[in-house]
């Protein structure tokens, strides 16, 4: 076992020289870690240092949620507490390690463009780490906005913007009551589960949704009408709608109860609730559906034919968009991607 500090040294240039074969095929990495040697926030230190260089390498991110794992077994551990640690060091421990997370996940996504694995990452500390904290949700919204608005082509930035807004939709308790007693005026009562929001504070934060939706959409329209021609903020927008859509139309049971260990280790494959949703690797379809996608299509528009009043006005909205930007655009792919999105509006509503 490696132990000497010559040992660490050398481990350390293995890093630097060949990141790959130091975290995928040499074991002294955990076993320094394991036997005390190695504190696992240095080496997280040092994984963002390899990152720097190889902000995409797969057995950097694979080694760091390793450690990380090692990190949320030890402040849960009986003996992290009988150490004196009270409970408000454990949360504030956590918070620092979430916020670093964040931070080198987005250096390594400036670095590298359509960088998967940061993104990735970013999702599994959410789940894993923050526990899809709320909070953590909200902030995560407003500060990769700027981020987002600097990386128009990026689809794995924006497909993480979708999982923070499916993600809220999945954490949050709709009182449906308030929709059966006024469906037409009132909009839903958003609260934290009951579970979870009587130990944090004696109120329940309210957080309206729809407004958060709202607020995506109108992100989406500036970015549509500064930078014509990506496909990318097309894609981001259907979805963004459709989710809209979706909760004006009560959000089913599958949405609101989902639980986040549901679908483990498929942080960026959430896309099956939107119909001829695109993946990362998928363009978005213009003059048709693939084939592959036809089938949860139709499945997907029969269940939309089964839900309560349709978002009318804003498909309407939606419509007088699209007519505003093929009547001022001179960008080919701009009004192809326009009219690839009105015929998939055509298919709410019908």
């Amino acid at each position: 076992m490696a132990e000497s500090s010559e040992e660490v040294a050398v481990l350390v240039q293995r890093v630097v020289k060949d990141i790959t074969n130091a975290f995928r095929r040499n074991p002294h990495m955990k076993e320094l870690i394991l036997s005390g040697t190695l504190s696992p926030i240095k080496d997280l230190h040092l994984g963002k240092l390899a990152l720097t260089k190889f902000p995409k390498s797969p057995e950097t991110w694979i080694h760091r949620r390793w450690v990380l794992q090692q990190l949320v077994q030890e402040t849960s551990s009986p003996s992290f507490i009988t150490k004196g640690n009270v409970g408000t060091v454990a949360a504030e421990r956590t918070q620092r390690v979430i916020q670093e997370e964040m931070e080198v996940c987005g250096e390594a996504a400036g670095r590298y463009p359509s960088n998967y694995n940061a993104w990735s990452h970013r999702i599994w500390v959410l789940q894993h780490v923050a526990k899809l904290d709320v909070k953590i949700l909200l902030d995560e919204l407003t500060s990769t906005k700027h981020w987002a608005s600097m990386h128009v082509s990026d689809h794995s930035g924006f497909h993480y913007r979708q999982f923070l807004l499916k993600s809220l939709i999945s954490q949050i308790v709709i009182d449906s009551s308030v929709l059966e007693q006024n469906p037409l005026k009132s909009e839903p009562t958003l609260v934290l589960p009951k579970d979870e929001s009587a130990g944090a504070s004696t109120e329940e934060p309210r957080i309206n949704l729809l407004h958060l939706l709202k607020a995506e959409v109108e992100f989406s329209t500036d970015l549509i009408d500064s930078y014509p021609g990506h496909e990318t903020l097309w894609c981001h927008r259907r979805h963004v709608f459709y989710l809209r859509h979706h909760l004006n139309g009560r959000l089913p049971p599958s949405m609101t109860q989902r639980s986040p260990t549901d679908s483990p280790g498929e942080p960026l494959s959430d896309l099956n609730l939107i119909p001829g949703g695109t993946s990362p690797s998928q363009a978005m379809e213009v003059d048709g559906l693939n084939d592959c996608n036809k089938q949860g299509y139709s499945q997907e528009i029969k269940r939309l034919k089964r839900t309560p009043a349709a978002d009318s006005l804003g498909l309407e909205m939606e419509h007088r968009f699209i007519d505003q930007v093929l009547s001022t655009c001179r960008n080919v792919e701009q009004a192809r991607y326009a009219n690839a999105y009105r015929k998939w509006l055509v298919t709410l509503s019908q």
